[in-house]
């Protein structure tokens, strides 16, 4: 080999050399780089498996069109439908009933059933679906004196926990009292439209709506998203009080909170809302609540 191509040889192996000391640093990136996204992928699984899970409500309103029939429902639910819910697992059930109901025309009682799962719901429907329709099982006979009807209709409603409080509210400072003068109020949010609900569960949850109740100690008991019902798309949740005045001042206070003032007149955030029903309550004496 002559003095030329030894001397390309040498110019070879060195652009060879350099080459691969280039290569070294950019192969590091890419393995540190694949190392941190494997740290972030097994983090997340650990905080996905920490996360508190969102639980479900079923709501169940019983319409009525006497007094009669309500008198009848709270003693099927004091002595059959309470034990056996408490039996089948869950400890705590409310019972309301709306302050209007004896001048009302249509007489209601919500019976509000938190679930820690939707295989709960499961577990629920397949227990009555295994009874005999033609036995005695009292879970499913709720006719009163002479095979007079019960109810009018059950209205059933499933939603699922907003991710800003996935579970109810297990503490509250209200107790009850003799007599019991605490307020329960149910609110129910309808949307004109699908992207309008979204909205509005977008400002109770990331616009921090639920933050600006507990900052003034509204007593919520929950916040959901409606799955199934007679009224979509909507949204509902409950807030508690002392009594009647400690209701209006709550909201008085609420009304004139800056940060309310400041969410409510946001331009993403207008008339996302199309109708709402404000009930208040009172809860039953047999009941958790």
């Amino acid at each position: 080999m002559g003095y030329e191509g030894w001397q390309s040889l040498q110019i070879f192996t060195l652009k060879s050399e350099y080459s691969f000391l280039l290569l070294k640093p950019i192969n590091m990136r890419k393995i540190i780089l694949s190392i941190a996204l494997t740290i972030l992928t097994i983090v997340g699984f650990i905080n996905n498996a920490n996360a508190i899970p969102r639980e479900y409500y079923l709501l169940q309103i019983y319409h009525c069109s006497t007094q009669k029939q309500i008198d009848h429902i709270d003693v099927f639910m004091k002595s059959t439908y309470l034990p056996y819910l408490h039996e089948a697992g869950i400890p705590k059930v409310g019972v309301f009933a709306p302050i209007d109901n004896d001048t009302a025309v249509d007489k209601k009682l919500y019976v509000w059933i938190p679930l820690k799962s939707i295989d709960e719901l499961e577990s629920l429907d397949q227990k009555i679906e295994k009874l005999d329709p033609f036995g005695f099982d009292g879970i499913i006979h709720l006719e009163g004196l002479n095979g007079e009807l019960p109810y009018t209709r059950v209205e059933n409603i499933l939603s699922k926990a907003f991710k800003g409080q996935t579970q109810y509210e297990k503490k509250s400072t209200l107790k009850k009292g003799s007599p019991d003068e605490r307020i329960f109020e149910y609110r129910s949010y309808e949307s004109a439209s699908e992207i309008m609900h979204l909205k509005k569960v977008h400002m109770f949850n990331e616009g921090k709506e639920i933050g600006l109740f507990a900052r003034l100690n509204f007593n919520a008991i929950f916040y959901a998203k409606v799955l199934a019902g007679a009224r979509m798309p909507n949204l509902i949740y409950m807030t508690s009080f002392k009594d009647m005045a400690d209701r209006t001042a709550h909201w008085k206070a609420f009304g004139e909170d800056a940060y309310w003032k400041k969410i409510s007149t946001a331009p993403e955030y207008l008339n996302t809302v199309s109708k709402a029903d404000i009930i208040l309550m009172k809860a039953k004496d047999y009941a958790d609540f």
